[in-house]
């Protein structure tokens, strides 16, 4: 088997494991709180509290893959995630419990840096960003029914996490056949080679597009079913449905956008699909009935399917490779950012009126166009020009 195509498969294992991993706590937030006798403010920390750890672990990570490489970098990612499964399979109390989800998060910190250079630092053509996306949608799209066979048995939620410690010892076997991934490293402090990334003005610009697609995705997720009971009158037992639907179109959309990328060009993506996703808003914003609210949905899913990994193609692949860690790095950083930051405020926008959910969206996604057509443009001449 060829080598790089090898290296891409595991990191597909790899993203699929995480997405295991990472997707696993929420179904069982209720079941935490009435395990561990504890109130809804306190039970309200443990998602922040990962993000959490999962951002410092973005921002020091690309340090650690510096010093240490990028395999090394895969191998402490996942020895996080069988020591805080192992601490979550034997926590007693609440305060362990949570000591395990803060290391959870260290771990899914870790994993997506190091995951993501290494695919990064592959040949461009092996740099499937969209299909190991939808190995991230696939797996948070599995855990759910094994989650649900959990509950549904009156098994301890702790138990799951023996999955993820027999998957996370599978997967450091499967590091042992990464070959040939080496990280250029740079003779400058890796401050000095951070600015030297962010001072590119596209970089910087499209990483400001990954920190507001951060917050337009998790508002899509978080106030679908909301919206979709006090706008359609859709009942909460349809919601879940509706849900797993645009995931799964979602994540298909991904499986099947790197040739469709490549074909259509990164950066042109970028430019048309925001308007693509404010057409679906439109829809469901002025339907007034289910097919229209299901077309708008479809039309938001594929759409928005093909943002993120076009976004962190372009980044990646438009930089030096012995920047791509950092490139990785802040990527990571700006989308977690994103995800804490926006999720807040669309949360307090979404208690005014549900509908202003969709006009924050809309001017994100108004944002990521407008930068993309000023490059493709600045693109097309400067090409003219030669």
């Amino acid at each position: 088997m060829n080598k790089d195509f090898r290296n891409m498969i595991i990191i597909f294992i790899g993203f699929f494991f995480l997405a295991l991993f990472s997707n696993t706590v929420s179904p069982f937030i209720t079941t935490i709180k009435n395990m561990y006798n504890v109130s809804e403010q306190i039970i309200a920390i443990l998602p922040p509290l990962i993000l959490g750890a999962s951002f410092m672990m973005s921002i020091a990570g690309g340090k650690i893959i510096n010093v240490l490489g990028v395999k090394k970098g895969l191998y402490l990612g996942f020895f996080f995630m069988i020591a805080s499964s192992i601490i979550l399979l034997i926590s007693k109390n609440f305060y362990v419990l949570l000591i395990g989800y803060f290391v959870s998060g260290l771990s899914i910190g870790m994993c997506t840096l190091s995951l993501t250079t290494t695919l990064s630092l592959l040949p461009e053509k092996y740099q499937k960003f969209s299909l190991s996306n939808a190995f991230v949608g696939l797996g948070g799209i599995l855990i759910l029914p094994i989650d649900r066979f959990i509950l549904s048995k009156g098994i301890l939620f702790n138990y799951t996490y023996i999955i993820h410690i027999v998957s996370a010892f599978i997967f450091f076997i499967l590091i042992t056949q990464v070959k040939g991934i080496v990280v250029s490293k740079s003779k400058d402090d890796i401050t000095k080679d951070t600015f030297t990334v962010l001072k590119n003005p596209l970089f910087l610009l499209l990483a400001i597009a990954m920190f507001f697609y951060a917050g337009s995705e998790l508002s899509t997720t978080n106030w679908t079913g909301t919206f979709l009971e006090n706008f359609y009158g859709i009942s909460r037992e349809e919601v879940p449905n509706i849900l797993l639907s645009f995931w799964i179109l979602f994540t298909v959309g991904r499986a099947l956008g790197d040739k469709f990328l490549d074909k259509v060009g990164r950066l042109r993506l970028l430019a048309i699909a925001p308007l693509v996703d404010i057409a679906g808003i439109i829809v469901i914003l002025i339907g007034r009935n289910r097919i229209q609210a299901y077309v708008g949905y479809a039309v938001i899913g594929i759409s928005m399917a093909l943002i993120y990994p076009a976004l962190q193609g372009y980044i990646i692949q438009n930089v030096d490779k012995k920047y791509a860690p950092i490139a990785s790095s802040i990527i990571t950083i700006f989308n977690n950012m994103g995800a804490m930051i926006l999720s807040y405020l669309i949360g307090f926008a979404a208690g005014i009126r549900i509908t202003y959910v969709f006009f924050v969206q809309i001017l994100f996604y108004v944002y990521i166009s407008i930068i993309s057509f000023r490059y493709l443009l600045f693109k097309t001449k400067k090409a003219a020009k030669r």
